[in-house]
């Protein structure tokens, strides 16, 4: 599991499940939402200049080097794609 700081006391965590990741953003015990992805799809979208993943309760927006998690909606924090390099290996 790789957790990501996020302001607020959340964190957005990484870990394997089966031949996926599952990204989850958590408020001290609490998952807040969580969704599934195969590791080449994030690896794409971290490679790309601007674009967006997934729909729902958990969105994430690249642009340039930075990408924003939303919840619901609303932007909880921003992570470089560096660290999201990282915890996606």
């Amino acid at each position: 599991m790789v957790p990501c700081k996020l302001p607020n006391g959340m964190a957005l965590i990484f870990e394997p499940a089966d031949k996926k990741i599952r990204l989850a953003i958590i408020d001290g015990g609490n998952v807040l939402a969580c969704r599934k992805e195969l590791v080449s799809n994030l690896r794409k979208f971290n490679s790309c200049i601007q674009g967006q993943l997934f729909k729902g309760r958990l969105q994430l927006y690249k642009s340039d080097n930075l990408i924003t998690i939303i919840l619901k909606g609303i932007p909880v924090g921003d992570i470089s794609t560096d660290v999201f390099a990282r915890a996606c290996n």
